[in-house]
Parts: C-alpha cells; sequence; structure tokens
C-alpha cells in the first residue's frame, strides 16, 4: 500500500501547527515528519494505522509516529476533531520537562541561532514515548481534560501572536503527554511495526539486522511483522523514516541538503533525491523552499489574517 509524504504546508509554526479538521482537505494514504496528535471533539471515525483500523470518537487521543503511514475514513456526520502536529523540538522539550531533565528554553523550544544543528532529533524521546504509544494509540481523556485540550487547540488556532501561539503549543503537548502517560500504565498489546518506527528514528542508520537485533527478533519474523501492521516493506518503512529525519535536520535552513540527507541515514544524495521525489511528487529543494516560504507568512504577519480565514492544512 503506497503511503506518500503529507507535510506541514499551511499556517504552521516553527514548533508545529494547529487546525480544525475538514473533510474537504482529506488526503489519501500517508505519513508525516512530525508527531501528531489529534484531539477528537465530537462524533465517530474509523483512523487506519498502517493495516490497522481503529475506531475512534469524541473524548480521546489519537496518537500517529513520525514516518508512519495512515488515513481516516467512515466518518459519521457530526464528527469533528483538532488535528494537532508537534515538531520534534518541542515533544523533545516538553518530554524531558515531565522527566525531570527540564527544557533546553522555555520559551524556544528550538536550538538557539548559535547552537550547532541538532543531530538526531527524534533521539531523546522517541524510543521513550514511542514504547508506550506502540499498539495502544488510542487515548480515552476525561470530559475536563478533552476540554481543556479542545481549548488550547483554539487558542493556537486563532492567535495572531507567534511568539504566543508557540507557547499555547506547549501547553497543550505537555497536557496531551500528561494524560497519555496517565493512561497507559496498564499493559496492553505492542505493535512491532511502531516499535520499529521508534527505533528507526532513534538511529536511522540501522539496517533490517540491526533493528532485529535490537528487538531480539529474526529478520524474517520483522518483516513479516512490518508488512502485516504496516502495510509496506521494512526497506519502505525506513525510507519513511528517514525522510522524516530529512524534514527535521533540514527546516531551520542552517543544513545543507546533502548534510541532512547523509545525517538522515541515505548513503548518497542520488537515492536520496531518488526516493524523496518518489514519496512527496517534488525535488528536495523546492519541498522545502516552499514549506519556509509559508511558514514566513504566519511569521512575518504577511497575509496572516487572509491566510486564516481562506485555507486549511490537510489532514
Amino acid at each position: 500500500m503506497l503511503a506518500v509524504l503529507q507535510e506541514l504546508m499551511y499556517e504552521s509554526l516553527r514548533d508545529g501547527a494547529v487546525w480544525p479538521f475538514d473533510r474537504r482537505y482529506i488526503r489519501p494514504r500517508h505519513f508525516h515528519g512530525q508527531l501528531e496528535c489529534l484531539v477528537v471533539l465530537g462524533g465517530t471515525a474509523t483512523l487506519h494505522l498502517g493495516t490497522r483500523a481503529e475506531h475512534v470518537r469524541a473524548g480521546q487521543l489519537c496518537w500517529v509516529l513520525p514516518g508512519v503511514p495512515h488515513v481516516m475514513s467512515d466518518f459519521s456526520a457530526d464528527f469533528d476533531m483538532w488535528v494537532v502536529e508537534l515538531d520534534s523540538a518541542l515533544v523533545d522539550s516538553c518530554w524531558r520537562t515531565l522527566h525531570g531533565d527540564g527544557p533546553r528554553d522555555a520559551d524556544a523550544p528550538h536550538a538557539g541561532p548559535d547552537e550547532a544543528p541538532r543531530e538526531a532529533p527524534y533521539e531523546r524521546w522517541s524510543v521513550s514515548l514511542g514504547e508506550r504509544l506502540a499498539g495502544r494509540a488510542i487515548v480515552d481523556i476525561a470530559g475536563e481534560e478533552s476540554r481543556r485540550l479542545a481549548e488550547l487547540a483554539a487558542q493556537v488556532w486563532t492567535s495572531t501572536d507567534t511568539a504566543h501561539a508557540s507557547r499555547l503549543l506547549a501547553t497543550l503537548c505537555a497536557l496531551a503527554f500528561k494524560v497519555t502517560l496517565a493512561s497507559v500504565r496498564a499493559r496492553r498489546a505492542v505493535s512491532i511495526g511502531e516499535l520499529v518506527s521508534c527505533l528507526l528514528l532513534a538511529s536511522p542508520e540501522l539496517d533490517r539486522r540491526g533493528t532485529a537485533a535490537e528487538l531480539g527478533v529474526s529478520e524474517g519474523f520483522l518483516s513479516r511483522k512490518i508488512h502485516g501492521e504496516l502495510g509496506v516493506t521494512f526497506v519502505e518503512h525506513r525510507a519513511h523514516t528517514r525522510v522524516a529525519h530529512f524534514l527535521a535536520l533540514s527546516g531551520d535552513g542552517r543544513r545543507n541538503l546533502l548534510a541532512a540527507a547523509l545525517d538522515a541515514g541515505f548513503g548518497s544524495y542520488s537515492q536520496f533525491h531518488r526516493i524523496f521525489t518518489r514519496l512527496s511528487g517534488s525535488r528536495p529543494r523546492d519541498y522545502v523552499d516552499d514549506g519556509r516560504q509559508r511558514r514566513a507568512l504566519l511569521v512575518t504577519g504577511d497575509r496572516g489574517d487572509e491566510l486564516r480565514g481562506r485555507q486549511r492544512a490537510p489532514f
């Protein structure tokens, strides 16, 4: 089953993005470079994560790890939700705060202009968070917490102050993690496919043999599980996570595309260019530059009101 890259293209902050669900912008099976959180407000739908179908309803959070193919269908007439995309640096900051390590900077989750670019943007949190989410992507939340998450999402969406919106998004992220951790303490089924996603996000250089060794399973078992749970081969899924790595590394503009591609685990730029173009339909340079230009619209305020009223990002 083919999955295409669907990256943030509208109204994104540097730390992520929030937008209300709009069925007019539903896209085919796809994956992201960000951690995605869906705050379901009303109605019901089906979330397809790889080959797994999860029925979702109001009062739930739905998590999608970077690189995991997904699509939604079977919406009830009253279905409504907020879509939240979280940049890897914001996730890292919020995750470490919850675990007592403290944030890099409460007002600036990203590295400062004089700091070195992030070498492994998913390394700190992907495995520890992913182990909790693997196979248990749907989280039931209390009514008060659900209302608070929806309120924060609406405030991010309507804010005209980028710095204020980023702080609200960090608060939303931290609360979503808190209620998720409280709900997944009980042992439940674990998805091998999603655990592989976590390992590849933390260590994109891993091959099939190394990944199987990390999980303590055979390469054949690993391949069957990946295909059975995610609907793609190990090599294809590794390509998804490496593309996610590339986007996280190249997004701030301080690393050239070749360096970002090699650090993301690709063996050569030609290999990366071929895979990226196939998955996104665009050349890497065009894709990255287009995303930066769109983000600048909101940051500088140019046409911000027009964009906010007219465009919504696709799920």
